[in-house]
């Protein structure tokens, strides 16, 4: 699969992970820490340029093995990476694979996170032929919550012990997409 922008408009391009991107990556993450490291563990202080690095060649070699699909939303009169999006946990063999977004903390509240996964979404059904999406958060990470509600997702299930923070088990939300849903929205 070409590795090429998925959107572009006067405001915004979502494009797949570079190499090159570390260094802009690591501002974006250590610029939002408190908002987005209360909900997912890589986001730490300790996060570094290493880190990002090491992030990116591994979503290169998976987007190679076709395992995640990882994509910068960058503004286009700054080139500031304002989050990214991206399908991954893909389960070829049932068509289906999760939703992940984040945006930064001086960017949010702006619709660029439902732009980003209204996109990602349409990609996946479109281009990988998936056929359920599903988008897995913490209970409580509300921000989260109404992107999945603006998405049109289905909200499935508050699922126990679903996910692990920082080595505790923790409760989450499941939100389901399937093709149907984005015909009607």
């Amino acid at each position: 699969m070409q590795r090429k922008a998925i959107y572009r408009d006067d405001e915004f391009e979502i494009r797949p992970l570079d190499v090159s991107e570390a260094p802009a990556l690591c501002e974006a993450v250590q610029s939002s820490l408190n908002e987005i490291g209360r909900w997912e563990t890589w986001c730490t202080e300790s996060f570094s340029l290493e880190d990002a690095s090491n992030f990116l060649q591994f979503a290169e070699t998976d987007w190679a093995a076709k395992n995640s699909f990882n994509f910068n939303i960058i503004a286009i009169k700054t080139g500031l990476i304002v989050g990214a999006v991206a399908i991954n946990c893909i389960n070829h063999r049932n068509q289906m694979a999760n939703v992940g977004y984040w945006v930064r903390t001086d960017h949010t509240r702006r619709g660029i996170a439902v732009l980003a996964a209204k996109t990602i979404v349409r990609f996946a059904f479109d281009r990988l032929g998936l056929t359920r999406l599903e988008i897995v958060m913490q209970e409580g990470n509300l921000g989260s919550q109404r992107v999945a509600e603006k998405l049109g997702a289905q909200f499935e299930t508050l699922a126990r012990h679903r996910l692990v923070y920082r080595g505790e088990p923790r409760a989450a939300k499941i939100f389901s997409l399937i093709p149907e849903d984005i015909i009607s929205a």
